[in-house]
């Protein structure tokens, strides 16, 4: 059972809220949920000692073990699963709202946390089409691909995350988009001076462009062994060629000739569209990555808006390749 109390001739007597009471339960909420005093402390802003310092005080306080450690870990005893269970929800809710009201405050409109290469080769040109729906409801993107929290979306003022993963968010509302296809895109003269390969045996002898993580802790070279598994070909090294940090980067290498890049089709919608990357093979293969919109509350109001414009423009994008670029 939980106190929080002083003994006074053997009688716990209650002491009720103050602020030392909320800040020691704020910092055992974040060691509760990073599971160590010395990963919880960069987000508390103080040393590992310091911590442990607060949560020595919260246990005096309330008469209770609320942690046990094991061996740089923690984990919560009886006391603790108590009470975690009863405050995790409710500083989750003021943070929320304390978020709204910032973002009121400033005026900055939907802040949207989107993946590199999506924000720049996909998003960004098309947000002229979101504001002539939305009766110019401002969009501030930034371009990050970090996995995502709730705490990080809270404690960063972010309304929206556009995520291309596989990951399972347990703590953020998610809206399937759409799973991405994949396939190889070269430039035209690549393609001639190679002798206008078409079948999948030329990948033996020609540069093939990675990028080297297409999403957070993805296997290496998961995107070219998918697809060439898919193509009954997985005696093709799927390892060689060249690796960039994002998929842009990549996608340019080809636009400069250097070889064939996976393309996403969403990434290479636009190149397809006006010749500057072709599809020498037809097929397409999926990976199980998708795109995913988060949130940290339920998709209603502007959210629920622009989850609605995005799905329809990344649909738009696709049905343009499958329907008017396949070879």
């Amino acid at each position: 059972m939980l106190k929080s109390s002083r003994q006074t001739n053997g009688t716990n007597i209650f002491r009720g809220l103050d602020t030392s009471l909320i800040g020691g339960l704020w910092f055992f909420t974040v060691v509760a949920r990073r599971k160590g005093f010395g990963v919880a402390a960069p987000e508390l802003y103080v040393t590992q000692g310091a911590v442990s310092q607060r949560i020595r005080d919260l246990e005096r306080r309330l008469g209770a073990k609320l942690f046990v450690r094991i061996g740089r870990t923690v984990s919560l005893t009886a006391a603790g699963e108590e009470l975690f269970g009863v405050i995790n929800g409710s500083f989750h809710d003021i943070q929320t709202k304390i978020a709204a009201f910032a973002r009121e405050q400033q005026q900055v409109g939907l802040v949207v946390s989107c993946t590199p290469s999506l924000a720049m080769e996909w998003l960004l040109p098309r947000l002229s089409s979101w504001y002539s729906t939305s009766s110019n409801i401002k969009v501030q993107i930034r371009a990050e691909y970090h996995r995502m929290n709730r705490e990080i979306m809270l404690n960063e003022n972010i309304d929206v995350a556009i995520r291309y993963d596989c990951e399972n968010y347990d703590d953020l509302h998610v809206v399937d988009l759409m799973e991405e296809q994949i396939f190889p895109v070269c430039t035209s003269s690549y393609w001639n001076d190679n002798q206008q390969f078409c079948d999948v045996s030329a990948l033996d002898r020609l540069t093939l462009l990675h990028d080297a993580e297409p999403w957070v802790g993805a296997e290496p070279d998961i995107e070219w062994r998918g697809w060439l598994g898919a193509q009954g070909a997985p005696k093709i090294d799927s390892g060689r060629g060249e690796r960039y940090n994002l998929a842009q980067m990549a996608t340019r290498a080809a636009l400069l000739h250097e070889g064939l890049a996976m393309g996403r089709s969403i990434l290479v919608a636009d190149y397809l569209a006006d010749g500057r990357l072709i599809r020498p093979f037809g097929p397409a293969a999926t990976t199980g990555a998708r795109y995913r919109l988060l949130t940290t509350v339920p998709v209603d109001g502007t959210v629920a808006l622009f989850a609605s414009w995005l799905t329809d423009a990344l649909k738009s994008s696709a049905d343009s390749i499958f329907n008017d670029h396949a070879t």
